[in-house]
């Protein structure tokens, strides 16, 4: 906190200098905090300034051309960077800074192995390891080397008090590896000398659902909440997970506990409605849905929920208009078509069911069992001539038996008996196994079978 506090007092002084025109005294070592702080920041325009200001001061000072070098590479001035990484070699081949540097110019050179060797030697101080460690991990993970990079996010960890960076990096190294088991043992380690690390818990319990443990995972969750009772997002998961080993009442109240801490319950009341669901409690279950809508009505999949539960419970006109707000919202989802396409049917709009069915044909013209329930809806409503301009159009994508068989009936209803002949004959040499369940579906197509024998 001292070492912010003076930094901050430098950079005050800096500016407050720049912004009155005024002349001050900075030693070298000030200036390379203020230009650090600048470069940290992103902030080249007072970096540069900094730094001219710096050299006007003190022109021949080698570790302020060091901080020129880092100025140049963060403005990828690698040509720059490189003329000033020759000219001081000779002086600061063996200072830290210059070696780590030099490390970072062959880092974004794409030239990883030279800038792994720059940091080994940067080793030798035996200062800032854990960042240099995490760099040369970061240059294995460009070789694609994932094993030796997490080798050196391991050390890297093992020397800093509290590093995040190495910690997910070692998590996406043996994500990267495959290696599942592997990490939960790293992470249980991890865990022995970290007990209330929330982030390891929640990582674990990740990893066990992962691989099916769920009642591990539910103990991860577990320690998860009580080392943090207001985690959104443990308690979330610590329902998925109740949730999916089926104790549906738990997982409701884990799920209640979240809407008192989150801003946003629309999803929250969508699962919980899910859970009413499979409880078999569907008033309840439609009442979440409700407060779900309520919360958030541009939450296309709760209409969808709702709609379907209104057509199980067999208020279709109920469900109709629910999806149709669905669709409202997403017209591309496929199961929300089938679902206004049942709907209607239910009601008795026919027509508007058929206009449903093409929608998804065009929607997935390469899903074969689209094409033949639009084809098999024209043929309930007895519109034999458009089945079969359906069927021939489906024909551009699949040769299959199925198409044929419908089309065969089609055609011998509309009395062209000699392209039903054909067609029940391709689809017999595509699929004959299918023949008896066509027959039993279409009689009329036993005569065909008979006249394509003679």
């Amino acid at each position: 906190m001292e070492d912010e506090f003076l930094n901050n007092e430098l950079i005050e002084q800096f500016e407050h200098m720049l912004d009155h025109k005024e002349q001050i005294y900075f030693d070298s070592e000030q200036l390379q905090e203020i230009i650090t702080f600048y470069l940290d920041v992103s902030d080249f325009e007072y970096a540069k300034k900094a730094l001219d200001y710096a050299f006007a001061l003190h022109p021949d000072n080698y570790e302020l051309k060091i901080k020129l070098i880092e100025y140049h590479i963060s403005l990828t001035q690698l040509k720059k960077a490189s003329i000033l990484i020759q000219e001081i070699k000779e002086f600061a081949s063996e200072d830290l800074e210059y070696q780590l540097v030099v490390a970072r110019y062959w880092g974004i050179k794409n030239m990883p192995r030279k800038a792994i060797q720059f940091y080994e030697k940067a080793l030798e101080h035996g200062e800032d390891l854990d960042f240099i460690f995490n760099c040369i991990g970061n240059e294995y993970l460009n070789l694609d080397e994932i094993s030796t990079a997490l080798v050196y996010f391991k050390q890297a960890l093992q020397h800093g008090d509290e590093n995040d960076y190495s910690f997910y990096s070692i998590l996406q190294c043996y994500e990267e590896l495959h290696a599942t088991n592997e990490c939960i043992e790293f992470l249980k380690e991890y865990i022995d000398d970290n007990p209330y690390s929330e982030v390891a818990w929640s990582q674990l319990g990740q990893l066990y659902e992962k691989t099916g443990n769920l009642e591990k995972s539910l103990e991860a969750f577990d320690y998860v909440t009580v080392i943090n009772p207001t985690s959104i997002s443990g308690l979330n998961q610590k329902a998925i997970i109740l949730e999916k080993l089926k104790r549906y009442e738990e997982a409701i109240e884990t799920f209640e506990e979240t809407l008192e801490l989150e801003d946003s319950a629309s999803i929250t009341y969508l699962r919980i409605g899910e859970c009413y669901e499979k409880l078999e409690q569907p008033y309840k279950a439609l009442k979440s849905y409700h407060l779900s809508i309520k919360e958030d009505p541009q939450l296309d999949k709760v209409w969808g929920k709702t709609a379907n539960l209104y057509s199980k419970l067999g208020n279709f006109q109920e469900g109709l208009f629910y999806i149709n707000r669905a669709l409202d919202l997403d017209d591309l989802n496929v199961e929300y078509w089938k679902t206004h396409c049942y709907l209607l049917i239910k009601i008795g709009k026919y027509e508007e069911a058929i206009e449903s069915y093409r929608r998804i044909v065009e929607i997935e013209p390469l899903r074969l069992n689209n094409w033949i329930a639009l084809i098999e809806a024209n043929i309930v409503m007895e519109e034999y001539d458009t089945a079969i301009k359906e069927a021939l159009l489906a024909m551009i994508h699949f040769n299959r038996a199925e198409i044929y068989y419908q089309l065969s009936y089609c055609y011998y209803l509309v009395g062209e008996v000699n392209l039903a002949i054909k067609a029940f004959q391709n689809a017999t040499e595509l699929d004959e196994s299918l023949k008896e369940e066509y027959l039993e579906r279409y009689p009329e197509l036993k005569l065909l079978e008979d006249k394509s024998k003679s």
